[in-house]
């Protein structure tokens, strides 16, 4: 209408899937001036994700094999699997069959701690649980688009092209819902089980955050209603940003200094978790997610 004035032209839903090369509408930004600074680096985050869960494999392959925690033939040969399946993964190289040897590991060692419980911090099977989902979202999604290394192709891999393409963003939904739902209860625990006065009264005076309960209950609230719009996709970005800022400062302040290893209660669970977070910001919501159904995202 002339009587309003010249009207705002919305920025048309562009064609394009960084993650795959099947065309897709995709949301515009709501804010334009941020997308060049994670538009760049969007196309890799399945890659992130691989290659972190790969990674997470090889020091504990290393440790088995060199550094003596093998004591049998069968530690020995998961030593093998875990360093050489590890950089198979890193490398993008025959993802799908490691990544079926590698569930089948983690399931095992999950069997052998269940009776511990949940928390990691306890011996519990909370961090196995993470790695299984990220394998399960690796055995769906396979190498993705981006690898490090060459291998022959086999006769039937053309066939296979254009299904690898569609199930690339689904493992990239998989592993988004698969790591809100991790986080969930430990949020859950912190708004209505007291939860948020116990690491007041901890981790939040060991960071150095002041006051203590105010941010307590910013990370209760993260970790509970920011998980649920991780899981459902929406406000990605934003999310997943804050979410690894706070994976950031658990990894320098609290865990670094007990070392790497989850054992000794050191920063690898932590360090995962940052770097498969830090894909969801560099990757946002993804092509199944409430961020794209609604046509806008950060």
């Amino acid at each position: 209408m002339q009587g309003l004035g010249r009207a705002t032209k919305l920025r048309p839903i562009t064609k394009e899937e960084p993650m795959s090369s099947i065309p897709a509408s995709r949301p515009a930004p709501i804010i334009p001036a941020a997308r060049r600074l994670y538009a760049p680096l969007e196309p890799y985050a399945y890659t992130l994700i691989r290659a972190a869960t790969g990674a997470m494999f090889i020091p504990h392959g290393v440790q088995k094999l060199f550094l003596g925690g093998a004591h049998t033939v069968g530690s020995f040969g998961l030593g093998v699997l875990e360093l050489a399946g590890g950089l198979l993964v890193v490398l993008g190289m025959l993802v799908r069959p490691v990544a079926l040897l590698l569930i089948l590991d983690v399931l095992m060692i999950i069997a052998a701690n269940i009776g511990k419980g949940w928390l990691w911090t306890r011996g519990g099977v909370q961090y196995h649980s993470f790695l299984l989902g990220m394998c399960l979202a690796l055995l769906i999604g396979g190498s993705g688009r981006h690898v490090a290394g060459y291998w022959p192709k086999l006769g039937f891999e053309s066939a296979w092209k254009s299904l690898n393409e569609l199930l690339v963003p689904i493992a990239y939904a998989f592993a988004r819902v698969w790591f809100a739902l991790l986080i969930l209860p430990s949020g859950y625990e912190k708004v209505f089980e007291n939860g948020a006065a116990r690491i007041a009264a901890g981790n939040i005076v060991k960071t150095g955050f002041y006051p203590p309960v105010f941010w307590a209950w910013v990370v209760a609230l993260l970790e509970f209603v920011g998980m649920i719009l991780l899981a459902l996709g929406l406000g990605t970005r934003v999310v997943a940003f804050m979410m690894a800022v706070e994976l950031g400062v658990i990894v320098v302040t609290i865990q670094a200094p007990n070392g790497y290893y989850w054992t000794s209660r050191g920063a690898e669970f932590a360090l995962v978790l940052f770097l498969v977070c830090s894909a969801f910001v560099i990757g946002g919501g993804g092509r199944y997610s409430l961020d794209r159904k609604l046509g806008r995202e950060f």
